[in-house]
């Protein structure tokens, strides 16, 4: 038994000896990988033989020859093999990576709009493909430019292995390169930035320092500068910029919240300005008097200017006396006890005024301010001097329809009636936000006598403005007339000057209106396809044979720039949430997008975005209630809390039975580790409302030629929205009622 053992154990020797001599023998046999990998193959020489390598063939084998003191020997080879054998079954399974689209409708991705800063670019991004040398230690890759800037290229090879982000490298550019200076764009030390994969190509970024070299640095400024023009240029910053835009011109267009511009509790004028859309002046109808005027003075605007703090603000109708009472947001206690004495109230109302401290300074602004003083120097001082006062912008919100069945254990008594502080405010007419103002015909300041006729009614007023195509008015009193309806005007001094046509039961369209301080202004279309051509050609002669003597009136422009710097201001300190429900390309209803800003904090909720998906359906139903009504809005509660990381529990206002079952969802969500409390206004969009903004429209028409598909992706996603909101987050104010 011992010597079959000894010689058992003799054989196994003498066979490992066997093979590592032959493992040691010179090989003769070229490694050849072309078309067996993804990688580029270049030729590599070792042993007396060319071979075929990709980079992370050759890296292996130079580490294999210095294991057999650079010999090429079959152990060399079988090794290397059976290595790259192993690491292609072992690779993870690579996807193409698809091309992000500038905006997306997609339930499972919600798009996040950033209010607050637009994407630039310090340097020109020029789309260019050119021949790109990437050289690391001894290993060479050939690729190709997808854009450069001066400071940063993006480029494609075939699958490469063995690059890095972090990697340092140097950067050849065969075909740049000069007769003057052949060398100067030879080994360019660029340093990888980003780096991916698809499954068979490999895609980079890498960025220089401009200061590294100032002659490589000005090179690529001067061939920026060459290739400076759309076709070149990589314009998706720029979509995404006009894209942006958008959002925020359909926010202005719908937001519901009264803004008030305030200076120091000093001045004698201290609302600078105001904001409303026609949904933000009716949620102030508590305050209307008999006249249907909006008495501001209900509002403890001094006290929450002079304390830079958030009120409730109580407003109760009690015969014909409207009482209120406050509330600091800060103080549980006294918002628990005002918010039970709310529900036992009938009629009354609850607004929100929340403050936001803020300066400004006019010189950020001059653009707009010149464009304003070309026209009057007088109102552009006066607007700078308004920006340069501003220290507070107040927010009104009425969250009346958030604060219904709430929990009611006992009888409360009265709060202490609060007594509007002493001197009246400044009256100051609000203005809608309004970016374009631009106007196909010019206007003029004309005062004229008309009959307005609608309704089988009769309004006898004088036009404040007109121009060839339209007019403006008011009408004493609060006139309800729908945005679209056609009326007629006679023309009653006019006629009195003309025999050759007759002046009376003129059509016109309602295409704006406004109620502020006892009035109604009205914005008329005539609608000069229902005109006969004398008609038409009556007031285009009118017009064009007195514009000499008449005033012109370009307060459209007035409009248009204080709206932008109002807005820029806007975005800067938004504490609410906008959002926008939309379809997606299966005709379903989405939540597309929300607006972050640095005050909202929505880009850190990404999951419950996604969670309130399964409740946009639901929600979008209640705009079936003011259907036709282009400025009308829906408001109710939205509450939401998540336990231990596991999904999102969302109710509505509508979706709670009675108090007890609101009660019940609301102890539960104050147990939980997340939960938010948000109320919530939404408001239809008309099919019109995109291409409203007709600046914009333009811009991406411009751009078309340039990027016509993502132009039309950015159009269907723009034209598949059919709804704006606000999420304002109460989760403080509710949780005091349960605590």
């Amino acid at each position: 038994m011992a010597d079959n053992s000894n010689s058992k154990t003799q054989n196994e020797v003498f066979l490992k000896q066997m093979e590592r001599q032959r493992l040691n023998k010179l090989c003769n046999r070229v490694i050849d990988l072309r078309g067996k990998v993804a990688g580029e193959c270049q030729t590599y020489s070792f042993g007396g033989k060319t071979h075929y390598l990709d980079d992370r063939g050759y890296l292996l084998a130079k580490q294999l020859l210095d294991r057999f003191d650079g010999r090429y020997t079959f152990g060399v080879y079988e090794t290397l093999l059976t290595a790259l054998k192993t690491l292609a079954s072992s690779a993870q399974k690579t996807t193409n990576i698809p091309v992000a689209p500038i905006l997306s409708r997609d339930k499972s991705n919600v798009q996040t709009i950033p209010f607050n800063y637009q994407l630039q670019r310090k340097e020109p991004r020029i789309n260019f493909s050119t021949p790109a040398e990437i050289h690391i230690a001894d290993v060479l890759y050939h690729a190709a430019t997808i854009d450069i800037t001066t400071s940063a290229i993006r480029i494609a090879l075939k699958r490469a292995f063995t690059l890095n982000q972090g990697d340092t490298v140097a950067i050849s550019f065969p075909e740049l390169a000069t007769k003057t200076s052949p060398d100067l764009l030879h080994k360019v030390p660029y340093k990888v930035i980003k780096i991916s994969h698809d499954e068979l190509r490999t895609y980079v970024i890498l960025a220089r320092n401009r200061k590294d070299n100032t002659a490589v640095t000005e090179w690529f400024d001067q061939w920026s500068l060459k290739y400076n023009s759309p076709e070149h240029l990589d314009l998706e910053n720029e979509l995404f910029n006009i894209a942006s835009h958008y959002y925020l011109r359909l926010y202005c267009q719908k937001f519901t919240h009264p803004l008030f511009w305030l200076s120091h509790s000093e001045d004698a004028e201290i609302i600078k300005a105001s904001h409303m859309t026609a949904m933000a002046a009716d949620s102030l109808h508590v305050l209307r008097d008999q006249n249907g005027d909006v008495d501001l003075d209900f509002l403890p605007i001094k006290q929450v200017l002079s304390e830079q703090a958030d009120y409730l603000l109580l407003l109760s109708p009690q015969g014909e006396k409207l009482i209120s009472y406050i509330a600091k947001r800060d103080e549980p206690a006294t918002v628990a006890s005002l918010l039970l004495w709310h529900s036992q109230q009938k009629q009354s109302q609850l607004l929100l005024l929340h403050t936001d401290k803020l300066s400004c300074d006019p010189l950020t602004f001059e653009q707009e301010i010149s464009a304003i003083a070309e026209i009057d120097s007088n109102d552009a001082e006066a607007f700078e001097q308004s920006l340069a006062a501003l220290t507070t912008l107040l927010t009104v919100t009425n969250i009346t329809d958030s604060c219904l069945h709430l929990n009611q254990p006992q009888k409360v008594d009265e709060p202490i009636v609060n007594l509007p502080a002493a001197g009246s405010l400044n009256d100051i007419k609000p203005t809608p936000l309004q970016h374009n103002a631009t106007r196909d015909t010019q206007r003029f300041f004309i005062r004229t006598d008309v009959n307005l006729y609608v309704n089988k009614q009769k309004f006898n007023v004088m036009t404040n403005e007109v121009s060839e195509s339209g007019l403006s008015l008011n009408i004493p009193g609060h006139v309800d007339i729908d945005i679209g309806t056609r009326v007629h005007l006679e023309f009653i001094r006019w006629q009195k000057l003309t025999h050759k046509v007759r002046l009376e039961s003129i059509p016109f369209i309602v295409r704006n209106k406004h109620f502020w301080s006892g009035e109604t202004q009205f914005g008329l279309q005539r609608d000069s396809r229902a005109c006969a051509s004398s008609i038409n050609k009556f007031f285009s002669s009118v017009i064009e044979l007195n514009k000499e003597q008449l005033a012109e009136n370009n307060l459209n422009i007035h409009l248009s720039q204080q709206s932008q710097v109002y807005a820029a201001l806007l975005t800067a300190q938004l504490n609410s949430t906008p959002i926008y429900l939309g379809m997606d390309s299966d005709n379903r209803r989405i939540l597309q997008a929300v607006a972050t800003t640095d005050n909202n904090t929505a880009r850190d909720k990404h999951e419950l975005w996604l969670a309130l998906q399964d409740s946009v359906t639901s929600i979008s139903e209640l705009l079936k209630t003011i259907e036709d009504k282009p400025d009308s809005t829906v408001s109710f509660g939205v509450y939401c809390y998540q336990q231990n990381n596991g999904p999102w529990q969302i109710s509505t206002e509508q979706s709670f039975a009675n108090a007890a079952a609101k009660t019940l969802f609301i102890n539960r969500a104050l147990l939980c580790d997340q939960y938010y409390f948000f109320h919530c206004s939404l408001s239809p969009l008309t099919l019109n409302s995109v291409a409203k903004e007709a600046d914009l429209y333009h811009k991406l028409a411009q751009l078309r030629s340039h990027s016509q598909h993502k132009v039309k992706q950015i159009r269907e996603v723009l034209q598949s929205l059919f709804a704006v909101g606000e999420l304002t987050d109460i989760t403080d104010i509710l949780a005091a009622v349960y605590r």
